[in-house]
C-alpha cells in the first residue's frame, strides 16, 4: 500500500524534509523502525547543506541537490536506492516558477531533451514504475532513436540488435512510438505512488510460459545518442545488486499488477555476447546476463546537459570565467525547470486524452520544441536553444 498521500499528509515530500523530521514522526508512516532510520539515513545523505550565504530578496525556486551514486559495493534498500536517483526538483510558489521557466532558454542537443520527455511521461502513463525503471527506460528510447537515426544518416553501418532477432522472447512495451525490449524486476518492493485508473502497461509477452526474470549486470551503452556523438556511460565491471534486481521467480501476485522494468540494452548484448540471438529466454546462462540501461548513467546525462542558453550580456562578460561549480549548479536548476514544465504539460493531458493518446502525441510535441540543429549527417551531435516557454504552451 502506498504511503504517499500519508507523507503529503505530514509534509515529508523531499529528502529536505525527511532528514529534518523526527524519527518518530518518520514512524507514523512507516511502523517498522529499521526501515525508519534506513530512510531517515538516505535522506540525510542526500540533503546536503547548501552553501548559499543569504536568502533571495524575490520568491525563487530552491533546487534540490545533486545526490551521489552508490558506492561500489554499498548496501542500500530498494527505497535508499530510489533515493539515490533523485532529480532535481523545485520549491517555491506556483506563480514564480512558472515566470522563470518563461524566462528561461537552455542549450542543449536533442538527446538528452528525449530523456526528459520519457522520464516525465512515464510518470503519468507508467505511474508504478520507480524513477529507476523510467530512466532505464528513457535511455533505452533514446538509444533505440539514435541507432534507427545513425543507420538512415549512413554514421553507422549494418543492422539493428533488435532487427536481428537480439532480445526475441522478452516482452515489449510501446513508449513515444518505440517498441522497447524489457525485463521485468520480479520482487523488486518500493514504495510507489498510487496507482491511477488511467495507467497503461500494455506488455506484449510474445512466451509467457518460457519467459524468466533475469539477473542483469548492468553494462556501458554504447549506441550513440539521438543527434549526438556523446555516449551515456555506465561502468561494465559493476553489477547491480541483486537486491535491486527482484528475484527469479515470480511471485503469487495480482495479474493486474506490473513489477517494475529496466530496459534491455541489446546492442550490448549483441557486440559482448557469442551466443546465437535466437537463443531462447529460458537459458539461465543467456538470461544471468543481459545488460540493461543503467538509470544512474542516464540521470547523470540529464544531470550535465541543460546549459543556459548565452546572451549577448553573457558573451561580453565571458572574461570573467564561471566557476564549473555555478556551471554545474546552473545546468541542474535548468533541468529542474524543464522537468516542472513537462510535467505540467502531461498533468493537463493526462485526464482528458488517456495514457495511450497521450504517449501517441508526445513524440511530436518533442519535435516542435527541439533545439534546430543542421540536416543530415553535419547536425549530428548539434546543440541549439530549447525555449521553456515554448515546451509550456503545450499545456491544455
Amino acid at each position: 500500500m502506498s504511503k504517499v498521500k500519508h507523507l503529503t499528509e505530514v509534509s515529508l515530500t523531499t529528502p529536505e524534509s525527511l532528514s529534518k523530521a523526527p524519527l518518530s514522526t518518520i514512524q507514523s508512516t512507516f511502523p517498522d523502525e529499521k526501515l525508519a532510520k534506513q530512510i531517515l539515513s538516505a535522506a540525510k545523505r542526500v540533503s546536503k547543506k547548501r552553501t548559499s550565504s543569504s536568502a533571495p530578496t524575490a520568491p525563487s525556486p530552491a533546487k534540490r541537490t545533486k545526490c551521489a551514486p552508490p558506492e561500489p559495493g554499498q548496501q542500500l534498500s530498494p527505497a535508499e536506492f530510489e533515493i539515490s536517483l533523485a532529480l532535481p526538483t523545485l520549491e517555491g510558489p506556483q506563480p514564480a516558477i512558472e515566470d522563470e521557466i518563461n524566462s528561461t532558454i537552455v542549450h542543449t542537443n536533442r538527446a538528452p531533451l528525449v530523456v526528459a520527455f520519457v522520464v516525465q511521461l512515464l510518470k503519468h502513463t507508467m505511474p508504478s514504475q520507480p524513477l529507476s525503471s523510467r530512466l532505464s527506460l528513457a535511455q533505452a528510447v533514446m538509444s533505440i532513436g539514435a541507432k534507427s537515426k545513425a543507420l538512415n544518416l549512413g554514421i553507422q553501418s549494418g543492422r539493428a540488435a533488435e532487427d536481428e532477432g537480439w532480445g526475441e522472447g522478452q516482452p515489449k512495451i510501446r513508449v513515444m512510438g518505440r517498441e522497447l525490449r524489457v525485463m521485468r524486476r520480479w520482487g523488486y518492493e518500493w514504495q510507489h505512488e498510487p496507482k491511477m485508473d488511467h495507467q497503461r502497461e500494455s506488455i506484449k509477452q510474445e512466451d509467457e510460459d518460457q519467459e524468466k526474470p533475469l539477473r542483469p549486470e548492468i553494462t556501458a551503452t554504447q549506441t550513440s545518442d539521438i543527434e549526438s556523438q556523446e555516449t551515456i556511460k555506465g561502468d561494465p565491471s559493476t553489477p547491480l545488486p541483486a537486491y535491486h534486481q527482484g528475484s527469479r521467480s515470480r511471485p503469487t501476485t495480482s495479474k493486474d499488477t506490473e513489477p517494475p522494468l529496466w530496459g534491455l540494452n541489446l546492442e550490448t548484448l549483441r557486440s559482448t555476447s557469442n551466443t546465437s540471438p535466437l537463443l531462447p529466454s529460458s537459458n539461465n546462462t543467456y538470461a544471468a546476463n543481459l545488460p540493461v540501461y543503467d538509470p544512474h548513467a542516464a540521470r547523470n546525462y540529464l544531470l550535465r546537459s541543460f546549459a543556459t542558453a548565452p546572451t549577448s550580456s553573457s558573451q561580453q562578460s565571458q572574461g570573467k570565467s564561471r566557476s564549473a561549480a555555478k556551471e554545474k549548479q546552473g545546468k541542474e536548476h535548468n533541468l529542474a525547470l524543464l522537468l516542472r514544465a513537462l510535467d505540467m504539460v502531461y498533468a493537463s493531458w493526462i485526464d482528458v486524452i488517456g495514457a495511450e493518446e497521450l504517449d501517441r502525441r508526445a513524440w511530436g510535441w518533442y519535435v516542435r520544441v527541439r533545439p534546430a540543429v543542421e540536416s543530415g549527417p553535419a547536425g549530428w551531435g548539434g546543440r541549439g536553444d530549447v525555449r521553456l516557454k515554448e515546451v509550456l504552451e503545450l499545456r491544455r
